[in-house]
């Protein structure tokens, strides 16, 4: 009881251990858990990218069905036969196969790639509780019970999460800008030069702010693990805390350590917050340079009015990926 009340009234933050060597963890989660795993893991990445490219072939066939009927209307106006519907038919079908083609892979990727995560965040959970085990007793004594909880809890998740989702993400959201780079130079040079210049503005705003805000999420979750161990402490320790006459003092060192963590808490959501209207203001003005240089240019002759909407679709896709991977990274 000592060494536990003293892990929650002797410390006035929460710390936090990080990796001593960050490749030689990596390496270990690589070879220790998710080698065993190639083939899924294999499968899972060939189907990310054959979802992947379904889905960037589609804007290009959508814009395809926008030129025949702005050119049926056209024709129309001139007296001519009006739009082919037959034809548009034929394209809209196409597409729709597209689509589900790509959702079909997407959905057997996901369905893999959890089921992997799952199995190895149930081996994580069964090898930390063999560890805790062998922990000597100044282990303990050194940390609060929240703190140890955390590992087991809310880091064990947070790998199990990232797993599911960033390990696809990542792949995805590479094929996805090697593929849409390739179909907007396709389309127009011009107007990819004008939504690549907008990337290296976006990333500079893009580091600021998480540069700001990561320090904040940590200590966020240094105090998250802090608090919640005096609170599971303090309550079941309650008697000595009243026979001590301790009351004022763990109320004082509460207050605190639950100050920081709002502050923290505010800060890193805050500045957080401010990614997304930040990167939506530089995507509008890039949208814009775009749909005056594509009107420019269909005016010329030089595109089509369906390649003017394949584009922005494109334009919109290449700055989602790039956010993903920006945050992912």
């Amino acid at each position: 009881m000592p060494g536990m009340m003293r892990g929650s009234m002797g410390r006035g933050q929460g710390t936090t251990e990080k990796p001593k060597d960050f490749k030689k963890t990596t390496k270990k989660l690589i070879n220790g858990y998710l080698s065993k795993y190639k083939i899924a893991i294999i499968v899972v990445i060939l189907f990310a990218v054959g979802s992947t490219i379904f889905t960037i072939v589609g804007p290009k066939i959508l814009g395809n069905a926008t030129t025949e009927i702005f050119n049926g209307i056209v024709s129309k106006i001139s007296g001519g036969a009006g739009i082919d519907f037959g034809k548009v038919g034929q394209i809209a079908i196409t597409l729709l196969v597209l689509y589900l083609i790509s959702a079909l892979f997407s959905f057997i990727q996901g369905f893999t790639m959890t089921g992997v995560s799952q199995k190895i965040t149930y081996k994580l959970r069964n090898d930390i509780a063999a560890k805790i085990n062998k922990l000597p007793m100044n282990y303990f004594d050194k940390r609060t019970n929240g703190e140890v909880l955390s590992v087991i809890t809310n880091d064990i998740d947070t790998l199990s999460m990232n797993l599911n989702q960033s390990i696809t993400q990542i792949i995805t959201s590479i094929c996805t800008i090697i593929g849409i780079l390739v179909m907007m130079f396709s389309i127009s040079w011009q107007m990819t030069l004008i939504s690549l210049v907008i990337l290296p503005v976006a990333a500079v705003f893009v580091k600021i702010i998480v540069g700001r805000s990561q320090k904040y999420f940590q200590r966020q979750q240094d105090y998250l693990g802090h608090v919640n161990g005096q609170v599971e402490e303090i309550y079941s320790g309650l008697n000595i805390v009243k026979v001590f006459n301790g009351e004022e003092k763990v109320t004082k060192e509460f207050e605190k350590a639950n100050k920081e963590l709002y502050r923290s808490a505010w800060r890193s959501q805050f500045l957080s917050g401010l990614m997304h209207p930040v990167m939506n203001f530089i995507s509008n003005i890039g949208y814009v340079g775009v749909a005056v240089a594509g009107g420019y240019l269909a005016i010329n002759g030089t595109i089509t009015v369906g390649n003017i909407q394949s584009f922005i679709q494109y334009n919109k896709q290449f700055t989602r990926a790039n956010k993903s991977n920006s945050s992912n990274f």
